[in-house]
C-alpha cells in the first residue's frame, strides 16, 4: 500500500518536472547520419548487466551526459555515425547473454534528435525479461544527463 502511495506522488510530483522533455522512441539503423560522441557505460570488459551505449549527435542542441561516476563510462568524440554504431553494437554484444540490441532515438520536446541509445536484449530465459534496466533522461540547462538503473523486479 505504502509503495502504491509513494509511486502516486512520485508521478504526481514529476508531471511538470523537466524530465518529461526528453523521450526515446523506436529508431533503424538507416536515419542515423552525421558525426558523434560515443557514450559506453558499462563495466571495464563491457559483458556488465547494464551495458548502454549512447551515441550524442554533436551538432545537437544539447550534450548528452552520463550522470554517475567517471570510471564507469568511456567517451569517444568525432565519430562518423556508421562506425559509432558499430562500435556499441559489438561492446554490447559482448555479454554472451544478450540476444540483441535494440535501438532507440533520443530527442527534446521539440522533437529534435539529440542521439541515439544501444541496448542489449537479453535472452529471456536467463533474466526472465529481455529488457532489465531502465535509461532515464533530464535537461538540466544546455545538457541531458542519463542515468541507468535495474528495473525494480530485476534487483532482487
Amino acid at each position: 500500500m505504502m509503495a502504491a502511495v509513494f509511486a502516486l506522488l512520485f508521478t504526481v510530483a514529476g508531471s511538470g518536472c523537466a524530465r518529461q522533455e526528453i523521450r526515446t522512441d523506436n529508431a533503424t539503423e538507416n536515419e542515423i547520419a552525421g558525426t558523434y560522441s560515443l557514450i559506453v557505460c558499462s563495466d571495464w570488459y563491457g559483458s556488465d548487466l547494464v551495458t548502454v551505449a549512447v551515441l550524442s549527435k554533436e551538432d545537437a542542441p544539447y550534450a548528452l551526459v552520463p550522470y554517475g561516476p567517471d570510471f564507469n563510462c568511456s567517451i569517444t568524440k568525432h565519430q562518423a555515425a556508421k562506425d559509432a554504431l558499430a562500435e556499441a553494437a559489438g561492446i554490447i554484444r559482448r555479454n554472451p547473454d544478450v540476444a540483441g540490441t535494440q535501438l532507440g532515438r533520443i530527442t527534446d520536446i521539440s522533437g529534435k534528435v539529440l542521439g541515439y541509445e544501444v541496448r542489449p536484449v537479453y535472452r529471456a530465459f536467463r533474466y526472465g525479461s529481455p529488457d532489465i534496466f531502465e535509461t532515464f533522461y533530464w535537461r538540466e540547462n544546455d545538457k541531458v544527463f542519463f542515468k541507468i538503473w535495474f528495473l525494480p523486479r530485476e534487483e532482487r
